[in-house]
C-alpha cells in the first residue's frame, strides 16, 4: 500500500503548473500540502484557498499555513465543498478527493482509523459526479482541474468529467514498479463550453497527443525511487 505523501507528489513540478493562474483551490486540503506546493510555484499575487472539511486537519493546514513564506497567499476554509460559497470562480482547481469506497463491513484497516479520517477518505462523502459538478460551477470556462484517483474507476471518471463539461488534456499512470500495474490516474481536466458526454475512453485517449498520457513508476528494481520520481519531487522533497 502507498503512503499518502505519494498520492500528492504527482502533483508536483511539470505536472499541475499554476501558470497565470491568479485563484486556485484546493479541494480537501487536508494538512494544505498541495495548496502550499502550488503557492511555493504560483505567481506572487495568486490567492488560493484551500477548503477541508475535517476540523483537525483544517486547524493544521492553517497552522502550516500562518508559518509558510506564502502566508499571505494562503486562506484556509473549514468547510464541506457541497456548501461551500465559492467568492469567484477559480483558474485552476487541484483535489486529492476521497479515494476509499464505504465498507460494507468492519475490517481491521478501517476500524483503527478515526471516523473523522474515514469521512475524508471515503468517496460516500464526496463521490466523483459530485465534485465535477461542483468543480465545472467554481471553474472558469478553459480552467484547469487536476485530480487524483484510483486506475481502478479511470473509465468512469473520464466518464463523468465528460458529462460535466470537461476535456481531458493529460494523464499519468502512477505504479509502484515496473513489474506492477498502475495503481492511480493522475488526471488534467480543462471545462469546455462545448459538450462532450457520449464520447468513450478509447475516442478521449486517442484524441490527446502521446506525450500526454505518461507512466510514472516510483521504485526501481531495487526498491529505490527512481530518478523520474526524484526528478518529479524533487524541489518539494529535500531528501531528494
Amino acid at each position: 500500500m502507498c503512503n499518502e505523501s505519494e498520492h500528492r507528489q504527482p502533483y508536483s513540478r511539470k505536472w499541475a503548473e499554476p501558470n497565470s493562474a491568479q485563484r486556485i483551490v484546493d479541494i480537501g486540503t487536508g494538512s494544505g500540502i498541495l495548496a502550499l506546493m502550488m503557492a511555493q510555484k504560483a505567481q506572487a499575487l495568486a490567492c488560493i484557498d484551500a477548503i477541508e472539511i475535517n476540523e483537525g486537519a483544517a486547524s493544521q493546514a492553517a497552522f502550516n499555513f500562518q508559518n509558510a513564506k506564502w502566508s499571505k497567499q494562503l486562506f484556509i476554509h473549514h468547510s464541506d465543498i457541497k456548501t461551500f460559497e465559492a467568492p469567484y470562480q477559480y483558474d485552476m482547481i487541484i483535489t486529492n478527493p476521497p479515494y476509499f469506497d464505504t465498507p460494507h463491513q468492519e475490517t481491521k484497516a478501517y476500524s483503527t482509523q478515526p471516523e473523522k479520517r474515514n469521512l475524508a477518505r471515503q468517496t460516500s462523502s464526496l463521490n466523483p459526479n459530485e465534485l465535477f459538478k461542483r468543480a465545472s460551477a467554481m471553474l472558469v470556462e478553459l480552467g484547469s482541474m487536476y485530480c487524483v484517483y484510483p486506475s481502478s474507476i479511470e473509465d468512469n471518471v473520464i466518464e463523468i468529467a465528460l458529462s460535466c463539461g470537461f476535456a481531458l488534456k493529460k494523464i499519468m499512470y502512477v505504479r509502484h514498479s515496473s513489474e506492477k500495474a498502475p495503481y492511480l490516474c493522475v488526471f488534467h481536466f480543462t471545462k469546455r463550453a462545448s459538450g462532450l458526454a457520449g464520447l468513450n475512453r478509447q475516442h478521449v485517449l486517442a484524441s490527446i497527443a502521446a506525450d500526454s498520457r505518461q507512466t510514472l513508476t516510483i521504485k526501481d528494481e531495487q526498491g529505490q525511487y527512481t530518478h523520474e520520481y526524484k526528478a518529479l519531487c524533487q524541489p518539494f522533497y529535500l531528501k531528494f
